[in-house]
């Protein structure tokens, strides 16, 4: 199993800027940002989806150890994505004759599910 940097690595799209491992890695260390590798991940995978770093050639993407540095990640927003779960669970209710399940009881589990995939 990879560690909490080396799947921070993976995670990282390949551009120009992509280098430096091995002091990303002391920075990493030095930071104990281990803890923080979900939240880091999923910053990570939700830029990888912006327009920012779509742009050609990940002229915008910036470097990993800048990235860290500035720890770019705390305090940005993420915005939930829609599961597709949930649309089929909706939908297989529908089609046994139940009723779909209210707005706030999905909230509640989305939110169980978040704090579970967390730790």
């Amino acid at each position: 199993m990879m560690d909490a940097f080396e799947r921070f690595w993976a995670a990282w799209p390949s551009s120009p800027r992509k280098g430096a491992k091995s002091q990303c890695r002391a920075k990493w260390e030095k930071m104990k940002l281990d803890i923080q590798i979900n939240e880091i991940l999923a910053h990570v995978n939700f830029m990888k989806k912006s327009e920012q770093w779509i742009k050609p050639g990940g002229s915008f993407i910036p470097a990993p150890l800048v990235y860290i540095n500035q720890m770019r990640w705390d305090g940005a927003e993420i915005p939930e994505e829609v599961e597709k779960v949930d649309a089929v669970a909706e939908m297989a209710q529908r089609l046994q004759g139940g009723t779909a399940m209210p707005e706030h009881i999905k909230q509640r589990l989305a939110e169980l599910k978040r704090n579970k995939n967390a730790i």
